[in-house]
């Protein structure tokens, strides 16, 4: 029972682990700055 539980546990850590590095990854994608806040076109 113990050995499954902890299993079970670092799985689920696994899981979270990776769906939290690929929504990083998706959320700062440097590409899609441009898009959302295009660069002045003049200085001031």
């Amino acid at each position: 029972m113990f050995i499954t539980t902890v299993l079970g546990f670092s799985v689920v850590l696994l899981i979270a682990t990776a769906f939290f590095i690929h929504y990083l990854q998706v959320g700062l994608d440097t590409k899609s700055s441009v898009t959302v806040d295009p660069k002045p076109s003049e200085k001031f």
